[in-house]
């Protein structure tokens, strides 16, 4: 089985139990390493069940494992893998009694969530409040991103939102009720998920030594990738009997805005001193050229793992091309043109990108993809789960599985006619004030008109007949669409048109027989509109454009990044080394993503006229070495750090080594 592996990936799928820490460069073989690891635990005799797989993206996890049983066998699909979010989920669902929620709580999606903001923030601001306040969907953003990057609500102001600094008391208080309602409302957004996991397994030993009997062994994957807290739950997993392997290439950590912290990587050897580090370089992806001038760019970072990519394909390469061209309109006109010359060399449009800081710098270059019939498809858009009609159909979902769901009630009873927003605050306050038993309340309807009790009426006749104990979640849903059909066709006026969404729910619902089971996945994996239905655009050829975010782990023969310039890579708004060297990390990814041929772009002036540099991650670069093309790089001397990577003094208990590093 280890037969096509190279060296460092034999010693990453043989490494003995205990603490491992794989530091995988682009391109370098790193999920096939774990696709093998995961086998080779299985064939050695490790039970599937007790192994946990932590990855990113529901569908990551499954692909391995569909591979890892294509090497080995159908055991492989009993390994747990699955998202951080829906292995918290699935935790809080069984010990929900330790927190003070019930384990039928509804999971807020971002809508939801902004919504709870909302209702709290009203408690606060009202029509007598004279100073300004940051609306819902901003302060929803400064509760979660406090969360994720771990930093104070009065920090957080100071750095992003100076100009509600005045009133940080007011907006601490607006935070606590929002907690407060979601509680009340037996609701958790997605940082709850990991927030209430990560306390249990702090503070209850009992869960904590239970967890590490179920999961005998952990890995992770992407960790470059996780924030402190996810770091901290997969480490508290594997406190007991510290079998934990974590891969992830640290210089592809660009999700700082989220709150990923390239330090869990850094540090992982001081959390466990005993860890093994084992490091792949050997690229199957790149040719030599374009790994040289990656590896030249990351020489330059004080914050790293030093590491050199080699290709084991000795084949003829061109250097990347640097291209120095006078305007951005410019610009997009020469890579519409060079894109056109390539295709008519025999290269498809579905080998080629183009690659760029941010989704605006695009906008003049899809002009020129336009005017020369050029397809393409750019990375961004809504998705299927955001659509109004989509979200109809879940908060009726919603309210069958959690009848405390307070905005799921508030928009059923919105989308039904003659009822509206007066009638449906003065139902819902009268439903939870009689624990939703309606039909006992011989008063129920006193005061409302007879054609708002007719329409509540129809509605609750169609949720009191559904279970989501005795019933599937296609029965549930049957029934839900079939009165949906009319409030489909008075609320909106594509109707038509909506219904094949809808059906698009019927197929999902057939793997899942569990309602919390089926709203649980749809929220924490939600997926693109054009993964439903029975389109097949396979052999469509089109041009890739995409922020270099949203390209990473992606690959194409040929690569074309923009405005390579000061002020856009690295980014004006870079205050510290720390965000410096994540802008570094940036550049990194994209210059990986290119096979065979790599082109730079580097406009002499923006659209407002003035002169843009190359950016120093090229200018930076020794002029002693061929490099690329065109432009010979400036000189500039640059001092070299290397990091400190060695375990700090540390006891010889495991979980108090872990509690140290996070909470210190």
């Amino acid at each position: 089985m280890e037969e096509e592996l190279n060296e460092a990936q034999k010693q990453v799928v043989l490494a003995p139990r205990g603490p491992v820490l794989v530091i995988a460069g682009a391109g370098t073989g790193k999920t096939k390493t774990l696709v093998h690891k995961l086998a080779h635990l299985v064939k050695n005799g490790t039970n599937p069940e007790s192994i946990l797989l932590l990855t990113f993206t529901r569908r990551a996890a499954k692909e391995m494992l569909g591979r890892a049983s294509r090497i080995l066998d159908n055991r492989m699909m009993s390994v747990r893998g699955g998202t951080f979010h829906s292995f918290c989920h699935l935790f809080l669902r069984k010990y929900a009694n330790a927190i003070p929620i019930d384990s039928n709580f509804t999971i807020l999606d971002e809508e939801d969530t902004i919504g709870f903001v909302g209702m709290a923030r009203d408690q606060v601001v009202t029509n007598a409040t004279k100073v300004r306040f940051p609306k819902k969907e901003t302060l929803a953003e400064i509760f979660s991103t406090c969360f994720n990057l771990q930093v104070s609500l009065e920090k957080y102001l100071q750095k992003e939102y100076p100009m509600f600094l005045g009133i940080t008391k007011e907006i601490q208080e607006i935070k606590t009720k929002f907690t407060d309602l979601k509680l009340k409302h037996n609701s958790l957004d997605f940082d709850d998920l990991l927030d209430f996991t990560r306390k249990l397994l702090m503070t209850d030993e009992s869960i904590r030594d239970r967890m590490s009997s179920i999961y005998e062994y952990i890995l992770v994957d992407e960790y470059q990738d996780t924030n402190r807290i996810q770091a901290h739950i997969a480490c508290l997993l594997a406190s007991k009997h510290q079998n934990i392997l974590v891969v992830g290439d640290d210089a592809q950590c660009i999700y700082g805005f989220r709150g990923a912290n390239v330090h869990n990587m850094l540090d992982f050897p001081k959390i466990f001193p005993s860890s093994t580090s084992i490091q792949l370089t050997e690229n199957y992806r790149s040719v030599q050229p374009i790994l040289n001038f990656a590896n030249a760019v990351l020489e330059n970072s004080t914050e790293n793992y030093k590491k050199y990519l080699i290709s084991p394909y000795k084949k003829k390469a061109q250097l990347p091309y640097l291209l120095q061209i006078e305007s951005l309109e410019e610009e997009a006109d020469w890579i519409s043109n060079q894109i056109l010359e390539l295709y008519e060399e025999g290269i498809a449009f579905s080998e080629m990108a183009v690659l760029f800081r941010a989704g605006y710098s695009s906008h003049l270059l899809e002009v020129h993809l336009n005017a020369k019939k050029i397809p393409y498809k750019k990375y961004g858009g809504r998705k299927f789960f955001d659509l109004a009609h989509v979200k109809d159909i879940l908060a009726y979902l919603k309210v069958i599985e959690n009848h405390k769901d307070i905005l799921s009630w508030n928009r059923i009873l919105l989308l039904e006619n003659q009822i509206g927003k007066k009638y449906s605050q003065v139902l819902y306050k009268k439903l939870e004030s009689i624990f939703f038993h309606w039909r006992e309340d011989s008063n129920f309807f006193l005061g409302l008109p007879e054609a708002t009790k007719d329409s509540f009426t129809k509605l609750m006749e169609c949720l009191d007949s559904l279970s989501p104990i005795s019933q599937s979640t296609n029965q549930i849903l049957e029934k839900v669409l079939s009165h949906y059909s009319s409030v489909l066709e008075l609320n909106y006026d594509d109707a038509d048109k909506r219904k094949q969404d809808l059906e698009a729910l019927i197929l999902l619902s057939k793997q899942e027989s569990n309602l919390s089971d089926y709203l649980s996945n749809l929220i924490l994996n939600p997926v693109d509109g054009k993964e439903l239905g029975n389109h097949n655009d396979e052999n469509d050829e089109f041009i890739t454009l995409s922020t270099i975010h949203s390209a990473k782990g992606l690959e194409w023969r040929y690569v074309f990044t923009m405005q390579v310039v000061e002020g856009n890579l690295p980014h004006s708004r870079i205050r510290t080394t720390e965000e410096l060297e994540e802008e570094r990390r940036l550049f990194y990814v994209a210059i990986t993503r290119a096979k065979d041929v790599l082109y730079l772009t580097n406009p002499s002036f923006n659209d407002k006229n003035r002169f843009t540099p190359v950016s120093r991650f090229v200018s930076d670069l020794p002029k002693d070495k061929e490099l690329f093309q065109i432009l010979e790089a400036k000189k500039q001397e640059n001092s070299k750090e290397n990091l400190n990577n060695k375990a700090n003094p540390s006891s010889n208990d495991p979980f108090q080594n872990i509690q140290n590093y996070f909470l210190n």
